[in-house]
């Protein structure tokens, strides 16, 4: 039996470890545990380095998507021979502020990380989900914004592998819950599948939880659908008719980056039947609605989020000692001078 023992780092994971668990996977015994932002993972198999490797990076590639960071590996060994990581692609270095445990979709369990994760996710198109942790990665930090959404945009076609039945049952329910008069024709095709990953990952969530996104973005269901498809057209194509929906503005780019990369993210995970945690879900747009309100409009109150509303009782905790202290001084000073 061989061993491929892999260390790896998260920091989100000190505030949600992992109890430790086994899983069966291609006949071989995956074990993962963590201690503090420490994530362990070590593969008992018959399979010999290179094929073990194959196993690991698929696994890993399931830990991205329901962590939306790969852990930063510290050191891998196969049976106890040290293994060089220096020159792995860039995708498996993920940019800093992405270890987030807000980011967190789903929990490493055995309910995630399984024989049938595994299978579902050998299903879906490798080039789009790679492509997704390429611009998580370092490498892409200083990609311009513009190109850097066009490519995630782009993976809604690649996630979302319609036939053309399922693509004219989605444009007739676009036209009539929305009622438009556009043919199915004038719509195209991709809209129906960004309406998909919208309608699954986003607007049922939306309005479940009364996230209040598209309140504070000021834009309708449908105008967030054209937003994303009239962006990604022009940016694609640079057609005459400049797309007057597409999105223009610096933190407007932004903010649909994060949305629509947690929506890719969370359409992956249904898809391949994982487990998730809804309460992971609502969390992460309620956070979205504070960055939104604090961005774009200055505002800290009306926050929906633990994570910002923790943050601001922090911050209003030390306003406060910091005005006992100055408070303190003065009184101080003040029965100095009166002695």
């Amino acid at each position: 039996m061989n061993i491929l023992t892999i260390k790896s780092r998260h920091k989100g994971l000190i505030s949600a470890p992992i109890s430790k668990f086994n899983t069966i996977i291609d006949s071989s015994s995956i074990e993962m545990s963590s201690k503090n932002d420490e994530l362990k993972i070590v593969i008992a198999t018959r399979k010999k380095e290179t094929a073990a490797l194959s196993l690991f990076f698929e696994i890993y590639s399931l830990v991205f998507i329901y962590l939306g960071a790969f852990p930063t590996i510290e050191s891998i060994d196969f049976n106890g021979n040290s293994i060089d990581t220096s020159q792995w692609v860039g995708k498996y270095k993920t940019r800093p502020d992405l270890f987030r445990q807000d980011l967190f979709i789903s929990n490493l369990s055995n309910m995630t990380i399984n024989q049938s994760a595994i299978d579902g996710y050998r299903h879906k198109q490798a080039a789009a989900i790679f492509s997704l942790q390429y611009l998580a990665s370092d490498d892409y930090i200083h990609v311009i914004s513009d190109h850097r959404i066009t490519l995630l945009f782009h993976i809604i076609d690649g996630i979302c592998d319609f036939d053309k039945n399922k693509i004219d049952i989605l444009l007739s329910e676009i036209i009539q819950q929305y009622k438009l008069t556009e043919t199915k024709k004038q719509l195209g095709n991709y809209i129906a599948k960004v309406y998909a990953v919208s309608k699954e990952c986003f607007f049922f969530y939306h309005r479940k939880y009364n996230c209040e996104i598209l309140k504070l973005l000021r834009v309708t269901q449908y105008g967030f659908l054209r937003m994303i498809t009239d962006t990604r057209n022009w940016n694609s194509h640079f057609l005459r008719n400049k797309k007057p929906d597409r999105l223009k503005r610096g933190n407007e780019i932004v903010i649909f980056f994060e949305l629509v990369q947690y929506m890719i993210r969370l359409k992956i995970v249904k898809d391949i039947g994982a487990d998730f945690k809804e309460e992971n879900v609502k969390e992460y747009f309620y956070t979205i609605h504070d960055w939104i309100l604090k961005v774009l409009y200055e505002k800290e109150n009306d926050l929906k989020s633990k994570t910002y509303i923790a943050s601001k009782q922090w911050d209003d905790f030390i306003e406060q000692v910091n005005r006992y202290i100055v408070d303190s001084r003065i009184v101080e000073t003040t029965s100095i001078n009166e002695a």
